[in-house]
């Protein structure tokens, strides 16, 4: 499961148009809660453990992917990217 779609499931927004500067401010359905559901859930998924602090650091998903990526996690940044302009 890519991050979009993670990011998609948790908010509940299975259609929303999503990019690297996505974040609670400017994507429907995700609020507070929901960011804390959608840390957990990608957590899980990637079989990583974020600190306090590096969430604190987070702005938005580009953040998200680049640390992911730093904790040696697999997840593609062209895939994601390349999944939504094919599904547009």
């Amino acid at each position: 499961m890519s991050l979009y779609q993670i990011v998609r499931k948790v908010v509940g927004q299975e259609e929303i148009a999503l990019d690297e500067s996505s974040n609670a401010d400017n994507t429907a359905g995700w609020d507070s809660l929901k960011n804390i559901e959608l840390i957990f859930a990608i957590e899980s998924t990637y079989r990583v453990r974020f600190t306090v602090r590096e969430v604190a650091r987070l702005k938005n998903i580009g953040d998200l992917r680049r640390l992911l990526i730093a904790k040696g996690a697999e997840v593609d940044a062209v895939d994601a990217v390349q999944e939504d302009r094919l599904s547009a």
